[in-house]
């Protein structure tokens, strides 16, 4: 006969089982609904932070260019930037990465409001989420014209401001030309997150500093000229960063860092003032895609 404190742990056993399993099955529609419910705070959030904001930007016409001659371009930026630089750039209705947990369910439907392509996938867990996704990412960018991949490159669990040699391998595959991304806010607070996740206040002045290119072409790579390329893009974004920091401080851009290896033929550094990144006779990007999702395979153009 079972002792009574047996069958006490049986039955708390039993109801442990029970909430796991109801948990898990209010999990998926509880997620998606806070995602959703979330998704229209940070859009209305942001258009406050926004429309309240001096905003300076340099360094997109050497985009404009790229975009013409390759057609498809690489963005890479820091994830504490994960708020305030997606926001930036939803005119150009860009494709980025978010995981396939809770949160990146939240990032995902924050990202497609604002007009973002999302591809589902990547993880820390190993490579064996993360091929299939890079997979993916290279076939849609090689199947489309006017694709702008974003990519936070330190993501998704660090080190802080290293940058992951993935976006290497997706220019080498798919020939696109790599640039940095920095937005800041001269008002702005921390979370105490891993990266610092940077959220803007309203009434600040943000700059942005988009520059580049790194050309790779799709010729294969060898370890050397591989690592070459992988520390041009680290002292890209770490150079965008410290001259958008710069400007804050000292109200002046900085010249790039001549270590760099960029192409000079893409035009001087412009400078924009206001709101929309984009100048009259520009027109966003992937104006098909606005709104979709990918759950993980690209969808097959039409």
């Amino acid at each position: 006969m079972p002792s009574v404190m047996s069958r006490i742990q049986t039955g708390r056993l039993a109801v442990k089982q029970s909430v796991r399993s109801f948990r898990k099955k209010l999990s998926g529609p509880a997620v998606r609904g806070a995602a959703w419910i979330l998704a229209w705070v940070i859009w209305v959030y942001m258009s406050l932070v926004w429309y309240t904001s001096r905003i300076e930007s340099y360094g997109l016409s050497r985009g404009a260019v790229a975009m013409n001659r390759h057609r498809n371009i690489l963005v890479t930026l820091w994830h504490e930037n994960v708020v305030l630089t997606p926001w930036a750039y939803r005119e150009f209705k860009p494709t980025t990465l978010a995981s396939r947990s809770d949160i990146g369910e939240i990032i995902t439907a924050a990202l497609t409001r604002q007009g973002y392509h999302v591809f589902r996938g990547g993880s820390s867990k190993g490579k064996s989420r993360r091929s299939p996704v890079l997979k993916d990412l290279v076939q849609h960018v090689k199947d489309r014209q006017e694709v702008l991949l974003a990519l936070a490159v330190d993501g998704s669990s660090g080190p802080v401001r290293v940058l992951k040699p993935g976006i290497i391998a997706l220019s080498n595959e798919t020939g696109a030309p790599i640039f940095a991304i920095h937005a800041i806010s001269s008002r702005s607070i921390k979370a105490r997150t891993w990266d610092r996740t940077r959220f803007p206040l309203p009434f600040g002045r943000i700059v942005i500093v988009m520059q580049g290119p790194l050309r790779c072409d799709d010729n294969p790579l060898g370890g050397s000229e591989f690592r070459r390329l992988r520390d041009q893009a680290q002292l890209l974004l770490e150079d965008a960063a410290n001259r958008a920091e710069h400007f804050l401080k000292h109200g002046e851009l900085p010249p790039p860092n001549p270590a760099l290896d960029m192409d000079a033929s893409y035009g001087e550094e412009d400078r924009r003032v206001g709101r929309s990144l984009l100048l009259p006779h520009e027109t966003p990007l992937n104006p098909r895609l606005r709104d979709a999702v990918s759950q993980g395979s690209a969808p097959h153009a039409h």
